[in-house]
């Protein structure tokens, strides 16, 4: 059962957790959203389709913001019981820090089987549909790049002119189409409206045209055949669609359970990917023993040092996975080397870190940081003061 103190550390650790959780993914998404914009919209796509891709992003997001969420959160309850000196009064109780990181190391635990989770199972199918969004767009299922104004070939003979697009590129007004033949045969169709749509076995994209006129030209008659029409569908061949691969061709796309199944085939990228989601799932565990040193603080210094430095080692971490899983999956260097030397590194240095927050009399770890900081801030604010009366 779970004591009041528990309780304490919990509370002070789980609401800075969700802030940071939230603020972290929001920010991710805003500077990603800019640029899907104008993907988006340079491709003549319906702009709606942007929320979409958004929220299938935001599992790969979350493979930074879980940790980083997670560290904040501990370090900010293990910061404020510092400041307050409500850690000395634990401490003289005794509490050691050892009985603290207990409830901290159970909130890690439930963020570890959410990682899992998500990486193991969410973000495969939700990195598949965004680069199925993507595909669409640029092939035109969801709005074709057509622009007003201009004379548009789309293959196979066919060049297309509207005067106006809405809704996205899915409604086009005053269509103008001509298409020619290898035979010499020429079909000019006008139409006041029409849309685009894609043919069940998405191997066409079709011209659905409304209220139009198609004059057929056949140099083997003796005159053109002329033809009203309310409704006329022009096909379009899209020999894109068939060469869209199916999910689970990249190793990213493959989940947990697939990526086991498929590690007899000797392919370096599955292999590769099992060692950086499985390093990356357990290295959850390791975030709390990081964050309650680098809590510690001086009550009259107040300083925020340990933020900075944690916050820069999950980042360099993150970044150092990313870069073995690239360089591990083409088979050239071992994912021992490049993922869980990483790996090892950063537990030995949190080790150490919360050894001497654990066991040494006044132990923190950044002390001397924050000495040298302050000397070299003094120094910087002596220059620039004598450099003022220079002047």
């Amino acid at each position: 059962m779970l004591k009041k103190i528990d309780k304490y550390i919990l509370r002070e650790t789980i609401l800075p957790l969700l802030l940071t959780l939230g603020i972290s993914a929001l920010l991710l998404l805003l500077e990603k959203m800019l640029s899907l914009f104008d993907f988006v919209i340079n491709q003549g796509g319906p702009i709606d389709i942007v929320w979409r891709m958004l929220g299938n992003l935001m599992p790969q997001y979350l493979t930074l913001v879980l940790p980083l969420s997670m560290f904040l959160g501990v370090l900010f309850a293990v910061r404020k019981l510092a400041i307050n000196s409500e850690l000395d009064a634990l401490t003289a109780a005794g509490m050691s820090l050892n009985r603290l990181v207990v409830p901290c190391f159970y909130v890690a635990i439930i963020l570890l089987i959410v990682n899992v989770i998500v990486v193991g199972f969410v973000q495969p199918y939700s990195r598949y549909t965004y680069q199925g969004l993507v595909f669409d767009i640029r092939s035109g299922a969801l709005g074709a790049s057509i622009k007003a104004g201009e004379y548009t070939d789309l293959g196979d003979g066919l060049t297309l002119r509207i005067e106006e697009s809405r809704d996205g590129g899915r409604e086009l007004i005053d269509i103008f189409a001509q298409k020619e033949s290898e035979d010499g045969r020429i079909q000019s169709i006008s139409a006041k409206k029409g849309n685009f749509f894609i043919s069940p076995d998405k191997r066409f994209m079709i011209l659905r045209l409304y209220d139009g006129t198609l004059i057929d030209l056949d140099i083997t008659q003796s005159r053109p055949s002329i033809v009203n029409f309310d409704l006329h569908d022009l096909p379009l061949a899209v020999p894109n669609f068939a060469t869209f691969r199916d999910r689970g061709e990249e190793a990213k796309e493959m989940t947990i359970i697939e990526l086991w199944q498929a590690q007899d085939s000797d392919d370096p990228a599955i292999i590769a990917m099992i060692h950086s989601r499985t390093a990356r799932a357990l290295s959850i565990l390791i975030v709390p023993f990081l964050a309650i040193p680098l809590g510690l603080v001086a009550k009259r210094s107040g300083k925020a040092l340990g933020i900075t430095v944690g916050v820069v080692i999950l980042l360099i971490y993150h970044k150092i996975l990313e870069f073995g899983l690239g360089f591990s999956a083409t088979g050239d260097i071992s994912p021992w080397l490049v993922i869980w030397f990483p790996t090892l590194l950063l537990i030995l240095l949190t080790a150490r870190l919360y050894y001497i927050g654990a066991f040494k009399v006044g132990g923190m770890p950044l002390r001397r940081v924050e000495i040298i900081y302050e000397v070299i801030v003094d120094a910087v604010l002596r220059m620039i003061k004598r450099l003022r009366a220079a002047n």
